[in-house]
């Protein structure tokens, strides 16, 4: 049976019209891709002359825009808004890391102050030492037998120091860990010196005291990190802890110093942190990009407090304690007098706080914090025409790199040889916050754009099932 009306024509009319905008909504969602409009920040590159295969430091502004872990929304892009092939490098593709290695452990001397000017007792050795200016006189046991205080003369009185004989080892020191009791909460400060002859002494420059305090997620550290390399063969090495009761020094294990130099961290200071109550702070994080380390530095001197660092991903979670650590600032003491950044381990959080702990209260001025990040480079295959165009800062993008062997022919080990691309210009636009409220909830991979076009979808299904369903009401009421 045929139906014919003008109505039913213009019913037809419009299901046609809504089947065509399906066909092209469905056409237009298998075709999408991110485009270089829809990330947050964007570099225009500089290539190297006649360089057809690159690499390039992603900087520290893409960095705070990445919204994946893994680096998904990083992307290389041509004149024609192409994605060339890339792979991503981590410092472990451009340095290749040592292993790290350690020595043997190491004994320690007591060293007791000289009960008379005349020569050593049986067993003991002269050692020169100098305090306060002043030079005198110490002995100390090496023989393998007791070193204790009775080993020595009767009544020798034991300094506060130890003695290592290092002459055998021939690897140069980078650390030194140490197996030792400290008095707990506080800061121990070691001199390390070394000497040829135990007469001679040279001081050896550290990073930072030793502490060790209460609780079982308390920070604690015994290892004495040196500024530089320290050749130790053909030397002793002297620990001395002056004024400080409690410490009981049993051995050192020497970490070897790396032939390779690892790439330097990246870092940005955070903005100042919103008070949480009387004893936190914490920062809300715009960026998803794993943290190396996290550095906490007091405002003003004299200052000593130890804390919890603390992370989530979205405010539905819990807190979770990602390190402990103590925030120290002593300018009078000279060097090691500042705290050193707390290890991260590469923890991607969109939140961190900081709370003081051993009922301590924020110090005077708050802390200032600065996070650092591990290096990231990619390396691109700059096919299509220039100018090219690094591309950061998208939620929900799925990932694109390849393996850097698929590049190319330049094996791992000489990836660091390639030429290098630098940022000529910089675009950035503000992150929309209707945007990410939007985009917050989708499925990774999944893009704004390819849920309207799925609603347009939707919504002309919709429509198509209305029209049927008119024309289906229309001819059971037609009479027959």
């Amino acid at each position: 049976m045929r139906v014919s009306s003008p109505w039913c024509g213009g019913v037809w009319a419009t299901g046609l019209a809504c089947l065509a905008l399906v066909g092209s909504g469905v056409d237009a969602a298998a075709a999408d891709a991110p485009l270089p409009s829809e990330f947050a920040w964007r570099g225009t590159l500089a290539l190297p002359t006649g360089a057809s295969l690159v690499r390039v430091d992603v900087p520290v502004p893409a960095l705070l825009r990445m919204q994946n872990s893994a680096a998904h929304d990083l992307r290389v892009f041509n004149a024609a808004g192409a994605v060339v092939p890339f792979a991503l490098l981590g410092s472990a593709d451009v340095n290749r890391a040592a292993l790290v290695v350690q020595t043997g452990s190491y004994k320690a001397y007591p060293l007791f102050a000289a009960t008379s000017a005349e020569k050593a007792p049986r067993g003991g050795v002269e050692v020169r030492v100098e305090s306060a200016g002043q030079h005198s006189t110490a002995w100390v046991r090496m023989d393998n037998a007791d070193s204790g205080p009775d080993a020595l003369a009767a009544g020798a009185q034991p300094l506060q120091a130890a003695l290592f004989d290092m002459r055998t080892e021939k690897q140069a020191l980078e650390a030194l860990v140490l197996a030792l009791e400290l008095p707990h909460n506080a800061l121990v400060p070691i001199t390390v010196s070394t000497s040829a002859d135990l007469k001679d002494w040279s001081t050896v420059a550290t990073k930072g005291p030793l502490f060790q305090f209460d609780g079982a997620d308390a920070p604690g550290s015994t290892t004495l990190e040196l500024r530089q390399p320290l050749i130790v063969q053909g030397r002793y090495l002297r620990l001395a802890w002056n004024g400080q009761a409690g410490v009981n020094v049993r051995s050192l294990v020497g970490r070897v110093a790396s032939t390779q130099t690892a790439p330097a961290p990246v870092r940005s200071a955070l903005p100042l942190g919103t008070a949480d109550g009387s004893n936190a702070l914490h920062w809300t994080l715009p960026f998803a990009t794993p943290l190396a380390t996290l550095h906490l530095q007091a405002v003003q001197d004299n200052t000593l407090v130890p804390v919890r660092i603390q992370g989530r991903g979205d405010a539905a979670q819990p807190w979770r304690t990602l390190a402990s650590s103590v925030v120290y600032r002593l300018d009078t003491v000279g060097q090691g007098s500042s705290n050193p950044p707390t290890p991260m381990h590469g923890a991607s959080v969109r939140a961190l706080r900081v709370e003081t702990s051993q009922g301590a209260a924020l110090p005077p001025g708050g802390l200032q914090a600065t996070v650092e990040f591990a290096p990231l480079q990619l390396a691109f295959l700059a096919s299509g025409a220039g100018p090219f165009t690094l591309a950061a800062g998208r939620t929900n993008t799925a990932p694109a790199a390849v393996d850097a062997s698929l590049l190319g022919s330049v094996a791992p080990d000489r990836l660091n040889a390639l030429p290098l691309a630098t940022v000529a210009s910089v675009e950035e636009q503000p992150a929309g916050a209707l945007a990410g409220a939007a985009t917050a909830w989708l499925p990774a991979g999944t893009s704004l754009r390819s849920v309207l076009l799925w609603l347009v979808l939707g919504l002309g299904v919709l429509v198509l099932g209305a029209v049927a369903y008119s024309l289906t009401r229309q001819l059971a009421a037609r009479p027959r």
